[in-house]
């Protein structure tokens, strides 16, 4: 259990900061801005999936490494989450400043219910990149699990401010602050 407080302490401090991950691709500033903007939330949901595909794609110096994140992908959508991480780690271990190649490694580790190595892999994407949304869904995701939900929705509101006219998740920190209210009843 103290290992997992170091390691949310160590993840919070790393989520909340306000430096910006070197981008490699300009449109995605553009693309967060609308994100920032909009009220739509078919809209929202567009723009994430213009994010997500920028997100998706590896840098031109680590291309050949896309097949096997592609595998990756593939394994964990078919329940194959061994098969899943090893994929993943093998992209982290020639292509580490790949985001999303930590985040779909996290992911895994949240399905498989490894909460620690999860969490330690959320922490690596968001410093990467300190946007990503899917990050900090999945953060929000293990706290409330975890049943601290302070922290889900400290989590939540950092969503909120990338998409500050998202009405899902104004609806989920409600929900959340009512379990933390019944939490301490």
């Amino acid at each position: 259990m103290r290992f997992f407080a170091k390691v949310v302490t160590a993840l919070l401090v790393a989520c909340f900061t306000t430096a910006e991950a070197d981008q490699t691709k300009s449109e995605l500033g553009k693309l967060f801005n609308a994100l920032r903007e909009s009220d739509n939330l078919v809209e929202i949901s567009q723009i994430q999936n213009k994010i997500w595909s920028h997100w998706y794609e590896l840098p031109g110096n680590a291309r050949p490494l896309q097949s096997v994140f592609d595998q990756g992908v593939k394994a964990l959508q078919s329940g194959q989450a061994q098969d899943a991480i090893t994929q993943f780690s093998q992209v982290i271990d020639a292509a580490p400043a790949f985001a999303e190649a930590w985040n779909r490694r996290a992911t895994t580790y949240f399905v498989l219910g490894d909460f620690e190595s999860s969490l330690l892999d959320i922490r690596q994407t968001l410093i990467l990149e300190p946007r990503h949304f899917g990050a900090l869904s999945g953060l929000s995701m293990i706290f409330e699990t975890t049943e601290q939900y302070e922290r889900a929705i400290r989590a939540e509101q950092q969503l909120l401010r990338l998409m500050p006219n998202n009405k899902l998740i104004e609806k989920r920190i409600l929900r959340l602050q009512e379990k933390a209210l019944k939490s301490r009843i």
